[in-house]
């Protein structure tokens, strides 16, 4: 019993249940997108708009209590999410607003699970008040999720090119990581592909003490030092995600 526990604990972990400081020392991807959010909350004025374009679950709502914010999404991605904070259902390709609406949008890590980012971007700029900005996130390197909404990997290149063709003045394109943080989260994911998959349990309790050493070290101990020395990647050519305003 103890031990159907333990497996059952250890196929359900989730780095968002380690403590924050630990959790930043594995995962800083995370909160400098939170920081991300915070500078789009802090910049946009006491009262005005706010669209969350592909909002799942919300977990940026409360970072515009000064605001009015809006959520919308197509509600498709993930089965397991709990939609019910959502204002809008809709397609990102044909927002039921009027123009000129929001004086922010953020769109997280949203624009792999569109079929035609290029529409999605150009809804983005018509319901934007003239001067207003779009906080956006895309993943670079990443595995496959929400399948089968999962179509589209991006770099600076790309998606600068749809954000000039559909009239978006550029403030800034950033990598949120260099190679070492990149490795860093590959590496976490290593427990998950050697121990997950195995359907024997008699085997997979064999294995349980090489599966306990491996969490220590592949999803703390080496993440948490290749972290630390991310500043050393200067070029940031392998990044996990890139952010632009």
């Amino acid at each position: 019993m103890i031990i159907n526990k333990l497996l059952s604990h250890l196929n359900n972990l989730s780095l968002s249940q380690l403590p924050d400081f630990i959790n930043k020392m594995i995962d800083p991807d995370t909160f400098k997108r939170k920081e991300f959010i915070y500078k789009c909350s802090q910049e946009s004025p006491e009262g005005s708009y706010i669209l969350d374009a592909g909002a799942g679950q919300c977990p940026y709502k409360g970072f515009f209590n000064k605001q009015k914010y809006i959520a919308t999404d197509l509600s498709v991605g993930d089965i397991n999410w709990d939609y019910s904070k959502l204002d809008v259902l809709s397609n990102l390709e044909t927002l039921p607003f009027k123009n000129n609406v929001f004086h922010s949008i953020i769109c997280i890590n949203v624009l792999e699970h569109v079929k035609e980012p290029f529409n999605v971007i150009s809804e983005f700029y018509r319901v934007l008040k003239p001067g207003g900005s779009l906080y956006l996130t895309v993943p670079q390197g990443w595995w496959l999720h929400q399948e089968p909404y999962d179509y589209f990997r991006y770099t600076n290149y790309g998606i600068s090119y749809f954000l000039e063709k559909a009239h978006f003045f550029i403030n800034d394109i950033k990598p949120t990581s260099g190679y070492f943080s990149y490795l860093a989260n590959r590496i976490t994911f290593l427990p998950k592909a050697l121990f997950w998959t195995i359907k024997s349990k008699i085997i997979r309790i064999l294995l349980l003490p090489f599966e306990i050493i491996s969490y220590l070290l592949f999803v703390l101990l080496i993440p948490i030092i290749l972290n630390c020395i991310d500043g050393y990647d200067k070029q940031n050519k392998f990044t996990l995600h890139g952010k632009s305003i």
